[in-house]
């Protein structure tokens, strides 16, 4: 009786090892806990203006080669994620605190197997022997790393080769140099002499966040600055830096024929600073025909950029007014001849909101939606009143918002 048993418990166990192995059997290898999404990149849908295509750019941006915390293939996926379809990776000439870094991880690859002395690309000040270094990086090759990721990973951006100036930072400030040849030979101890080789090449200076080390953080002109200015060798100033807007700007590229311009300035990454505040990163709008260097370069000298900066459009007074028209569908949609009002449909065909002040309301018109607004008669003329609004989120000269006119029923 006793063997019976122990022949039963055996085959019991044997059951239960089965089952539970059968159980198990049945656990997938691996879940994906969140679906995938289609696409890795936010699309910004932005109008045709006066036959032209908007497209998004930032002229200013940084990488682990000078003092940022991202390589240029990183840069790269960042702004193709982000939506831009330009990109100008702009490395510090003279600032390079990341050699020394990289210096120690390449450590063996030096004769002694000790990391050399902190390299600098570019000499703030003229040593006291005269002697001239030369530029010891090759900015060259940062370009090309973008580049090759750019044609690898199909982006397709359009990537402009650049570098940002900062000698004699104290009195002189900091400046982009954009659609250059070759960087590695645009050194010079004079600022303006680099300047000058920049336009040698065909390529164009920015001035950067143009308060920036100034006294007082005027925008006002130095002597120097009215020199080289002068001289024309000045095409654009950023009127907006990240979420910093230099008002006085506006002015200054609208009477002297300047483009202006909106850029991130980025050392960390986008979504750090504007990943969590509902915004895009700050951009330049370039109206352009096409995508292609030439016809962007042409864009910019000829002043047809807008600037966006944490949810705000800022510019001339006229290709606001043009911009926001191509923006919003308005129709009318009902009329009361007896109480002399009439009421129309704004219909946001963007990815932009627009904050539409009608006398003491803002209407709050956001990306693709429809909203509906009533207008009565003017009460001097008696004249019914056309859908115009101040549009607080805009800004052009003197720190003011437009006040926009919206066509009606236009095709």
């Amino acid at each position: 009786m006793k063997k019976i048993l122990l022949i039963l418990v055996l085959l019991g166990g044997g059951i239960i090892n089965t089952n539970a192995q059968s159980a198990q059997d049945k656990v997938p290898h691996r879940v994906q806990t969140c679906p995938k999404i289609g696409s890795e990149r936010t699309e910004i849908i932005l109008p045709q203006v006066n036959g032209y295509n908007i497209y998004k750019g930032d002229f200013h941006t940084h990488s682990m080669y000078s003092d940022a915390r991202i390589s240029p293939k990183g840069r790269v996926m960042e702004a193709w994620s982000d939506g831009l379809d330009i990109l100008a990776i702009t490395d510090h000439y003279e600032a390079r605190e990341n050699e020394k870094n990289l210096l120690k991880v390449l450590a063996k690859y030096s004769e002694d197997g000790k990391p050399k002395k902190s390299l600098s690309a570019a000499p703030y000040s003229k040593p006291k022997d005269g002697s001239d270094p030369g530029v010891m990086a090759d900015f060259n090759a940062i370009h090309q790393e973008a580049v090759s990721e750019n044609r690898w990973a199909g982006y397709n951006l359009l990537l402009i080769k650049g570098c940002e100036f900062g000698r004699n930072t104290n009195d002189k400030g900091h400046f982009n140099a954009l659609f250059v040849k070759d960087l590695n030979t645009l050194y010079s101890y004079n600022l303006e002499d680099s300047f000058r080789k920049v336009r040698e090449q065909g390529g164009i200076v920015i001035h950067n966040h143009p308060s920036y080390k100034r006294p007082k953080g005027s925008t006002d002109k130095s002597e120097w600055d009215k020199m080289v200015y002068g001289e024309g060798l000045i095409k654009g100033v950023e009127v907006a830096n990240g979420y910093n807007f230099y008002p006085r700007m506006v002015r200054r590229c609208i009477e002297e024929k300047l483009a202006m311009f909106g850029n991130t300035d980025e050392h960390r990454f986008t979504t750090y600073r504007f990943g969590s505040r509902n915004v895009f990163r700050t951009m330049t709008l370039v109206f352009a025909k096409e995508c292609t260097e030439e016809a962007i370069k042409k864009a910019i000298l000829d002043c047809r950029t807008l600037v966006y900066s944490g949810g705000c459009v800022i510019g001339e007074e006229q290709l606001l007014s043009d911009f926001l028209n191509a923006s919003i569908h308005c129709q009318q949609v009902n009329e009361n001849k007896k109480k002399g009002v009439r009421t129309y449909t704004l219909t946001n065909m963007t990815s932009f909101p627009y904050r539409l002040r009608q006398g003491k309301t803002i209407h709050e018109l956001e990306p693709f939606e429809t909203i509906t607004i009533s207008f009565g008669k003017d009460k001097n003329s008696g004249e019914m009143l056309p859908p115009k609004f101040r549009v607080e989120n805009m800004w052009h000269i003197d720190y003011k918002h437009p006040n926009i006119e919206i066509e009606i029923d236009k095709k």
